[in-house]
């Protein structure tokens, strides 16, 4: 709740605090934020969120929009970005706080909503699910327009007000606010602000805790766990998911993909680990130059879903130009940690898939890409360990390297 209307959290790329992002019209002299949440027993929780200097407002005055730093909160970066725009979807809500509730103790609510059509300044126009009249929408003007999707929530915009008058239309139609407009005042104010994108993006040091999780293995754990941590630490300073995407942009995502999800979390962690595995089974030290090079070996892909093997035909449609003959595609997905299938054979997968090789982005050096590329799960390589415990038992600090190294050589 900001003032007598809305806001929306969203982690930028930051570790010292976080935005609200919301309409200029709801600001006023003595700004208030408050956030409402329900605890286990169905509580409500009040908030009242930390503003960090004057807001930062949008310097079009035909743009109604506002940026907040309030104090880190944390837990909300499932929330990503959203460029996609995609026009007639029904996965889009308006959400926020509308004065017609805000007697009651907890006066969130959110409507469905479909994007229709562009509007003057760059705004765009959505209808909501079933129509609603001025008064019943008034006080979500600055909330978030959300898209969910099955393993994240995306942000397409802020809301900015109904279309028009009630005696004008009764369509139930509102404006809101890309988020280009958001990403205008960040580059008006550089210093200040930080861009639109979770803090793993500018640096993978904040993933590093939430690599090769080894559930289930007993044996070693944290000494595994150690030497692979150290390895990827110390990769950290070298590597960055933001300069990965200027090697490879959206070509780590399997085809038909949302781009948006190329700043998925389960697509850098996975990242991460394969960056750290390549690193284990090398003397020296891996450059950024060299990426692109160890692709054509060990290719990585995001799928978003919760199996992985309900995409294979997708993945062969996926541009998968410079895996060379030999080469393994390493899938991971969003929804799915961990699995008893880490590679499919090559006569399942001849057996199994439609595509013709017409239709795949494949090296014109693979002449049976069913056979001349392996297809694995990144969990793979965690898998091995963890079914190889015996092999760690005399694991000390002095030979865990070389172990995980022997017992580990062409996993991947």
């Amino acid at each position: 709740i900001v003032n007598s209307g809305s806001g929306c959290l969203f982690q930028p790329a930051s570790d010292d605090y976080s935005y609200v992002l919301t309409a200029k019209h709801v600001l006023e002299d003595n700004n208030k934020i408050t956030r409402q949440t329900l605890n286990d027993a169905h509580d409500v929780i009040p908030e009242k969120l930390e503003i960090i200097g004057s807001p930062f407002i949008h310097e079009d005055t035909n743009k109604d929009a506002a940026i907040f730093k309030v104090k880190r909160v944390s837990d909300i970066e499932s929330l990503l970005r959203d460029d996609s725009l995609e026009y007639n979807s029904e996965k889009y809500f308006l959400s926020g706080h509308p004065l017609s509730r805000i007697d009651n103790d907890y006066s969130f609510r959110d409507n469905k909503l479909e994007l229709t059509q562009p509007k003057e300044y760059g705004y765009i126009e959505a209808t909501l699910g079933v129509p609603a009249l001025h008064h019943e929408v008034i006080g979500q003007s600055g909330g978030g327009i959300i898209k969910i999707e099955d393993s994240c929530f995306l942000l397409a915009g802020i809301q900015k007000k109904m279309t028009t008058t009630d005696d004008t239309e009764s369509l139930g139609r509102i404006e809101f606010a890309p988020l280009s407009f958001f990403d205008e005042i960040i580059n008006s104010n550089p210093i200040e602000l930080s861009p639109l994108y979770p803090p793993y993006i500018v640096s993978f040091s904040n993933l590093t805790k939430e690599i090769f999780e080894l559930d289930n293995f007993l044996a070693k754990k944290d000494l595994i766990h150690n030497q692979l941590l150290n390895i990827a630490s110390n990769l950290c300073a070298d590597f960055s998911p933001e300069k990965i995407l200027e090697l490879f942009g959206d070509s780590l995502l399997v085809h038909n993909c949302n781009p948006s999800l190329i700043n998925h979390k389960a697509l850098w962690v996975s990242f991460l680990e394969l960056t750290t595995i390549n690193q284990l089974h090398t003397d020296n030290k891996l450059t950024y130059d060299e990426l692109k090079d160890l692709s054509k070996k060990r290719r990585l892909i995001l799928v978003d879903t919760d199996k992985w093997t309900k995409r294979l035909e997708d993945i062969y449609r996926s541009d998968l130009s410079d895996v060379e003959k030999g080469g393994s595609v390493i899938v991971c997905a969003t929804r799915e940690k961990s699995t008893s299938l880490v590679e499919v054979s090559s006569d399942v997968l001849e057996f199994n898939i439609a595509v013709p090789r017409d239709d795949m982005n494949i090296s014109n050096t693979i002449q049976d890409p069913f056979r001349d590329l392996r297809l694995i799960n990144i969990y793979k390589f965690q898998d091995h360990i963890i079914r190889n415990a015996d092999a760690f038992l005399n694991a000390s600090g002095t030979n865990i390297k070389e172990i995980l190294k022997n017992e580990t050589r062409n996993i991947l």
